[in-house]
């Protein structure tokens, strides 16, 4: 009985194994089929029908040998086609895609009919040395359980891809007859970050390799005023005048703020790789642009406040004078009422230095307050859709 579970066991992992090699063949080929590159794409498929002998396999395999043809009219393409479509038909009766492969068996068998072949199976090939590159990039997913019969129009091609093979350019996804020994592969795509592998070539075994490329970052510069608050997506990043920083590529909301100035925000979208410079000059809050004409208005009180106290001074000085004259006697009528307009005097500017000091007071403890508590926040920007003659996009409630 324990023999029979480690028997299972084994047989499961030995099923997961080949499963998932006939995924990673299966992906490279809808990614050489995508690319056009339909000899690639037929080899691939091949492996991966070769691993696990699956209908929709058969079917894609059928269909990259039929491109293949029309390009490149071999006749043990159109007897490969003929084969793998009939497999397909044999298996799956109703649903999938069994009106695509009557049709193109219909063309297919037409083809061996013309050229007086018939479609008898060829001899096995024999082993080979080969190695391959897939390529996949991390933000784009590949779905690992693919293994759907392929369209003709599947996927995307990477832009810009490109792989050596010890430095002699290949296609990538297809498989090359290469020595048994080390072997180096280099993959570059536009926007994504170089990767070199080296691989080890077995004899009589075809070896694919997937590579991942990752996406070069973006850096962004902004030119803005010093001590600013730089933050993209809501998270601090720098503070301005900023070196550059690194952002994913896609969309990004970028946001400046600084104590008395108005926050300025903007909507970017940056690509992968790209250096980009952002100008955001800040424009002084309203409370801020008060703030000088406070403190004018303050130091116009505190002069005013000065020049009341000296009259008050001034006039204190001369009714002790008139006081000191009249306690000696013998002094007319107009010196005492001279005294009692002299103290009147006094105690009019005093109380006028008391209000513009306070006056002052207020004025300057009203232009401090406004300037060390102008804090704007950038919570309120509101990006909302524009759209142009020329181009779309978004603008930001703010000012850059």
């Amino acid at each position: 009985m324990k023999a029979l579970v480690i028997l299972a066991a084994i047989a499961t992992a030995a099923h997961a194994d080949d499963k998932a090699t006939a995924e990673k063949y299966f992906r490279a080929g809808a990614q050489a089929y995508s690319a056009q590159n339909f000899e690639a794409a037929a080899a691939d498929f091949d492996e991966a029908y070769k691993t696990m002998p699956l209908p929709e396999i058969a079917f894609s395999a059928a269909q990259a040998y039929r491109r293949l043809y029309r390009i490149e009219p071999k006749p043990e393409y159109v007897q490969r086609a003929v084969q793998l479509y009939r497999i397909y038909l044999d298996q799956v009766k109703t649903g999938g895609r069994v009106g695509d492969a009557a049709d193109s068996l219909g063309e297919m068998q037409r083809e061996l009919d013309r050229l007086k072949l018939s479609a008898e199976p060829a001899a096995p090939a024999p082993e080979h040395t080969r190695l391959g590159v897939s390529v996949t990039i991390r933000d784009q997913h590949v779905a690992a359980s693919a293994l759907r019969e392929i369209g003709d129009a599947t996927g995307a091609a990477i832009p810009g891809l490109a792989a050596t093979l010890d430095g002699k350019p290949i296609e990538p996804f297809a498989l090359i007859d290469v020595d048994a020994k080390e072997h180096v592969f280099e993959v570059h795509a536009d926007g994504y970050v170089p990767v070199i592998k080296r691989v080890v070539a077995i004899t009589g075994q075809s070896q694919l390799i997937e590579v991942e490329l990752q996406p070069k970052l973006a850096t962004i510069t902004v030119t803005t005023e010093p001590g600013a608050s730089i933050q993209l997506d809501g998270r601090p990043v720098a503070t301005g005048p900023a070196e550059p920083f690194e952002a994913s590529a896609g969309k990004h909301l970028l946001t400046v703020t600084l104590r008395g100035h108005e926050p300025a925000g903007r909507e970017l979208v940056v690509a992968r790789g790209q250096a980009l410079v952002v100008s955001a000059p800040l424009v002084a809050t309203s409370r801020r642009r008060v703030v000088p004409w406070l403190i004018g208005t303050a130091g116009v009180l505190v002069v005013g406040a000065a020049i009341t106290t000296l009259v008050a001074i001034d006039r204190d000085d001369e009714a002790s004078d008139l006081r000191a004259k009249i306690a000696g006697g013998n002094r007319p009528t107009s010196d005492a009422d001279q005294y009692d307009a002299d103290v009147r005097s006094r105690d009019h500017f005093v109380d006028a230095t008391w209000a513009l000091g306070a006056a002052a007071a207020v004025a300057g403890a009203t232009a401090a307050a406004l300037y060390y508590f102008d804090e704007p926040s950038a919570e309120h920007l509101r990006v909302t859709p524009i759209a142009t003659p020329n181009s779309a996009g978004v603008s930001v409630v703010g000012r850059f």
